[in-house]
């Protein structure tokens, strides 16, 4: 697995939300992270694979699946994170 095949399937804005908003639901990934509904699935299933997140099922009304990040997926998203804020500096100093 490689940085672009993440890139790819939307996992890497995956990971960074999960990051902020700690869970959410599939419906809120969809809408947050601008992914077709297949695309999120796609990768939601490589990131659950990898290990990175896991999924909890509601067993009460609203029967919703919440997605976290496990300590390994925590310890990626932390890396994003750093890059995202190294990437804003080098914006800001350039302009």
């Amino acid at each position: 697995m490689s940085i672009a095949e993440l890139e790819q399937t939307s996992a890497l804005r995956i990971l960074a939300y999960l990051k902020t908003k700690k869970k959410a639901s599939r419906t809120d990934l969809r809408r947050n992270i601008n992914a077709s509904t297949s695309a999120l699935y796609n990768a939601l299933a490589k990131l659950k694979r990898l290990n990175l997140i896991k999924e909890e099922s509601q067993e009460t009304f609203p029967f919703t699946v919440k997605v976290s990040l496990t300590s390994k997926g925590e310890k990626i998203a932390e890396h994003i994170e750093e890059i995202e804020k190294l990437l804003r500096k080098a914006y800001s100093s350039s302009s």
